[in-house]
Parts: structure tokens; sequence; C-alpha cells
């Protein structure tokens, strides 16, 4: 078991299957726990985790059952004690301190992403692993309403470190706003000058907000050890984005005598060079963006625009030729993912451009 000092009086307790945050006073608590939620005084806050074998009928049934075992098991008093719930490992979890004058705030993070989500879209799902869990401690003396403001405050930082992660829907594709299981216990000391604001622009919403996005990042990362550089086929994926039927699409528009397989074979290898993927990296997010209705005026007849973007492209990556020599590409639908297809176009023939000479 390993101990960490967040203040006096308050210490953090890491064990295989649980941390434990434990306060020699109560603490005022306002949480989305599955045990003890809302608001609560309490000494003793628990992320417990839930093992890879437990049956997730249950789990979902009695979700309290997990948090309640390992109270008994420490000896712990119930009624002082709020939990939460996570498949994510202990070990991955993070810990962000950060002062200003009088406040100290620390975030307490375990994240798994397995279930992200958008919020506001539809979601079909009812038993799957992975949730972001945080315990927020600020040792200071906000008011119940500004207690309220930082808790607002956690769950916004919660999204811009998954946003700058690029974590994505698992249901459509877009930005996650968090998983469907997320949990925010925000937990004050309530010693010191009496703090009234909260909000993100507030001297303690700042520190509230640095260290809930600084260690939801750190987990995530921690938790996928490769999610920083992870390929970019991957990260198209996870924008529903699916390479092999749009590639298809392209190699039907092919008008060459090659094998359609080994066409496909090369241009996954062209997008494993640096200027190929950076282009189907960008006109992936342009994509995103037309598919919002994000168009920048500038951009005026966006169909102009696509063709201007597909022609000189084209002549970048083809020697400066003028014509489309193997892909037909008034046989492509250039309605959905507009610049994702043309740059692959241009890598296609750029491909077989090169097939030729060699």
């Amino acid at each position: 078991m390993e101990v960490y000092e967040l203040s006096e009086g308050i210490k953090l307790f890491l064990q295989d299957d649980a941390l434990i945050v434990s306060s020699e006073n109560d603490m005022i608590t306002v949480s989305s726990a599955v045990y003890n939620g809302g608001f609560k005084q309490a000494r003793f806050l628990l992320n417990v985790h839930v093992p890879e074998n437990y049956n997730q009928f249950l789990l979902h049934k009695n979700p309290e059952h997990l948090v309640l075992k390992k109270i008994s098991e420490l000896n712990l008093p119930p009624e002082q004690s709020v939990g939460m719930i996570t498949a994510a490992d202990m070990k991955n979890f993070s810990l962000v301190t950060k002062c200003a004058d009088d406040l100290k705030v620390s975030a307490i993070v375990t994240a798994g992403c397995s279930n992200a989500e958008t919020a506001g879209e539809p979601i079909n799902a009812f038993l799957m692993p992975g949730t972001i869990n945080i315990m927020v401690i600020i040792h200071g003396q906000p008011t119940e309403s500004c207690l309220l403001q930082a808790f607002t405050t956690a769950v916004e930082a919660k999204t811009a470190g998954l946003v700058d992660l690029d974590v994505r829907s698992k249901y459509s594709g877009d930005l996650a706003t968090g998983t469907i299981t997320d949990s925010l216990i925000v937990a004050t000391t309530n010693t010191g000058q009496k703090v009234r604001f909260g909000g993100p622009a507030s001297k303690l919403g700042k520190i509230v907000g640095y260290c809930t996005r600084e260690a939801v990042k750190n987990s995530v990362i921690k938790q996928s050890s490769v999610y920083l550089n992870r390929p970019l086929l991957e990260r198209l994926a996870e924008r529903h984005l699916l390479m092999d039927a749009i590639i298809n699409e392209i190699l039907k528009a092919c008008s060459t005598g090659l094998e359609r397989e080994k066409i496909k074979r090369g241009i996954f290898e062209e997008l494993k060079k640096p200027f190929p993927a950076l282009i189907l990296m960008m006109a992936a997010n342009m994509d995103d963006d037309v598919r919002k209705g994000l168009i920048p005026k500038e951009f005026r007849n966006l169909n102009e625009l696509i063709i201007q973007f597909k022609e000189n492209l084209h002549k970048v990556m083809c020697n400066n030729e003028q014509n489309y020599n193997n892909v037909q590409v008034e046989k492509i639908d250039f309605e959905t993912y507009p610049f994702l297809k043309s740059a692959l176009v241009c890598i296609t023939e750029a491909f077989l451009s090169q097939h030729k000479q060699s």
C-alpha cells in the first residue's frame, strides 16, 4: 500500500483494488457517487476497482455492493463514507495538486475511456466497462453555491482534458465529453477563509480546472500507454471513418491493370509516410468541420474549393501532372468526406504514378 499526504490530516491510500482518501475531520462533499452521493459530510472517499470477471448484471443492479464490501473490509463507518466504482486500474491513477495563496486543490483521477460518449447523442449501451472517476479535494471553505460551481468547473475540465487528447465517442466518432458512467466527488475541508466563487475564472476555479484537466490527461495516458502518438488509421477509426470502405470506393474508380489488393496495400504503405499522413489528418479535420456546418466565409463555394484542393494536391503529389490518369474521379461520391476522399485520390494517383515509373 502506498500513502500520499494531501495536507495536514488528509491522506490518500493506494491499494491494488482501491483509492481511499482519509480525513481526520469531517469534509463537506457534493458528488454523483453510487454510494452516499449528493451533499454529505464524510471522512472517507473511496474509488473501488471492479474485478474483470465480476458479474456485470449484478454490478448494474447493485453497484453499491463493492463499495460496501470495501468499507467493511477496512472497518470504516458507512455513514461517513462516499464511494465510486470503476474498471480502470488503480495503479494508473493520477494525482495533481496546485496552490493559490491560501487555497490548495488536489485532483485524483482514474480514467478508462472504453465507453467514451458525447452528451446529447443517441447512446445504445447497457453493460460496458470504462469510466472516469474524479475526486477533487479543496483545502478551503467554499460556500455551498461555490462548491457547486467548483463541481461544474471540474466537469468542464474533465471534458477539456479529453478534447486535448482527441478522445472520441464510441457511438458517433464526435469529440467525447465523458463516458457513460463517470463519477465525481468534490470535497472541502471547510477550513480557512470563506470562498464565494468556484467558476472557471475564479481563483478557486482556476486551480480546480487545472488540476482536474491535467489529472484526467495523465490518467488516460497511463491507462492507454500509446495514446498520444497512436497511429493515423487508429485515429481515423475512432472517428468512425471506415477506411477500407472508402479506399474500396476509390479502387472501383481505378482504370489500371494492377490488382486492387496490390493497390490497396500500396495505399496503406503510403499512409505510413509523414506527408501523406499529414494530408489525410488535415483532410479528416476539415471534413469534421464541414459535417458540423463550420465553414469559414472565406471558403465561398465549397464545391469549387474541393475541386481546387484536389487539383492542387494532385499537382504536388504527382509531379505537376494535370490530369487524373488512373482514377476516374467522376465515379466517386464526394458528398461524404469530400476532403478525405480528395486526398486519398491524390495519394492513390501518386502511388500508381510511382509504380509506372518503377
